[in-house]
Formats: C-alpha cells, structure tokens, sequence
C-alpha cells in the first residue's frame, strides 16, 4: 500500500517537471535580426578597437542566453544595452576560453540594442598595417554590416571583400562600408584590412575639444567680486573662534593632545576617472558613465 501511494505521488511530481517551461531560449532557436561590426583601427590605442551592436528577430523569447565567440587574444571592455539614449552595464558570464577563441555569454533580457566593445592586436609590417576580422557563424543574422573607420594619415587602403565610401555628410571622419544579408548558423563572414600609415598618432587625439569664450556671462560662472564680502566675513568669523579657542586652551593650562587617527580614504583613494562627457565621477569598473551613459575613455 505504501509502495503504491509513492507511485501516485511520483506520477504527477514526474508531469509537472516535464511541463515547467524555462525562460532560456534554445540557442538553436536564436536569431540576431541585424548585427553592425564597427572597425576602428588605431582610435585610441595602437590596436583594432572592434565593436558589435546587434539585437534579436522578434520571435525571441527573453531572457535568453546568447554565446559568441572572440579571438583568444581579444581584450573584452565593455558589454551593455540602449537604454534612454545611452548605454547602461549588461550582465555577462566569461569569458571563457575555448581554443583559439573565447566565448562570452550575454544574457539578453530587454528588447533593445546589445553592444559589446574589444581590443585584438594589428600585425604590422614597416609601415603596412593589416587585420583580419572573422565572424564564426554563432547564429543566423538577417541583415550584417561592417563599418571601418578610417584612421589618421592611412593611405593605400585595401579591403577585402571591397568596401564602398559611407562617410557621414559634413564630417572629416573618413568610413567604408559593406554588407549582406541572410548569413546562415555556421556561416562565416571573414573581411581584410590593409593600410600604410608612416606616423603612430592615435585618431581620438586628433579630435578638438569644444571650447567657447568663458565671461561674467557665461552659464554656470561663479563671479568672485559677487561672493567677495561673504568671504571677507567668513575670515573675521574664523579669526575670532580661533583668538577664543586660543585663550580658552591657555587657560585650562597644558592640553592633553589628541590621538589622531588615518582615515582609510587616504589609503583607499585610488585613480578616479571622469566622464568626458558630462564630468561626472565613474566607479573604477565602469566602461560608461552612470549619469549619461557616454562610453569611458581608455587611458594608456
């Protein structure tokens, strides 16, 4: 009897786990509806700065895992999604190595824009710099773009497959451009750069500050004959608390003098990075700032 009402009990335990439906999409369901991969040579280190944007076809169902592969060699900086205008930290797991590649995994749970920034190292040769870019097929892709961003003073550019003059209307910033359209799970994407460039100057030091004349006018100026007399007070204040403290501790004789402790933010306070942007404070880990969700630069 007891033996039976164990089977009765197992039966249904058995159907519920069979019926629970789990939130990850089967990988071999996933499809990216578009993926943009941005070239950018020598921006703002002497290496490829490789950029992916790319968001799921609509009969995805979220959260879902997504798995791409990277060269082993890739230095992984920054993984995030769209989000009002800016890019806010998405979570990821990796990478982890496999091979020659490394994988890293997104987990995708908004429906929006997903963008993932790497560093891989250019070969050079005198003054020829090549690179090759290959795209391993990890998923089907409805529509995939290629952009490569030109840098500073590079001549003699070759790319294969050929790509076509994209540069936006009114910008000195020189683009080609390639594309295609329905690259199937498996299917490889590989393009070859090659260009001579004589000098080693990175591009984002070519791009001017914006500046304008700073005056009484200006927005946001502090005038310092305004606060003048608050200042002045100030000083008198401080002048006579401290004749007062001075009389008061000679009267009590000779004080005990105090124990003064480190703090640990003298200790603790490391190298603090700023927005560009907006000027706002970045947390040591951040690769975009929290307030406007500009992309950090990179010091070397």
């Amino acid at each position: 009897m007891h033996g039976s009402l164990q089977k009765w009990f197992l039966v249904p335990l058995l159907f519920a786990l069979l019926t629970i439906s789990f939130p990850a999409t089967a990988q071999g369901d996933i499809t990216l509806d578009n993926l943009t991969v941005q070239l950018w040579p020598e921006f703002d280190q002497p290496s490829m700065l490789v950029i992916y944007d790319f968001t799921l076809a609509g009969n995805s169902s979220l959260p879902v895992e997504i798995t791409l592969r990277f060269p082993a060699d890739a230095d992984i900086i920054a993984v995030a999604y769209a989000e009002a205008g800016g890019f806010l930290n998405a979570p990821y797991q990796g990478p982890t190595a496999a091979g020659e590649w490394q994988t890293l995994t997104v987990i995708v749970d908004t429906e929006t824009s997903y963008h993932i920034e790497y560093y891989t190292p250019l070969s050079t040769e005198d003054d020829r710099r090549s690179y090759t870019y290959i795209w391993k097929g990890d998923y089907p892709v409805n529509s995939f773009d290629v952009n490569l961003k030109l840098p500073i003073d590079a001549t003699d550019v070759t790319t294969d497959p050929p790509m076509t003059q994209a540069s936006p209307a009114g910008s000195d910033q020189q683009f080609l451009a390639w594309s295609t359209n329905s690259l199937s799970a498996g299917e490889e994407a590989n393009i070859q750069v090659a260009y001579t460039k004589t000098s080693n100057q990175l591009s984002v030091t070519n791009q001017p500050l914006e500046t304008g004349t700073v005056d009484e006018s200006t927005q946001g100026r502090v005038s310092f004959n305004n606060y003048l007399p608050y200042i002045l007070g100030g000083l008198g204040i401080l002048l006579i608390l401290s004749g007062g403290l001075y009389f008061w501790q000679s009267s009590k004789g000779r004080a005990t003098p105090r124990k003064r402790h480190r703090t640990q933010d003298t200790d603790s306070i490391g190298e603090e990075v700023y927005c560009h942007q907006c000027g706002k404070r970045a947390q040591p880990n951040d690769r975009f700032c929290r307030t406007c969700g500009t992309r950090l630069r990179k010091e070397t």
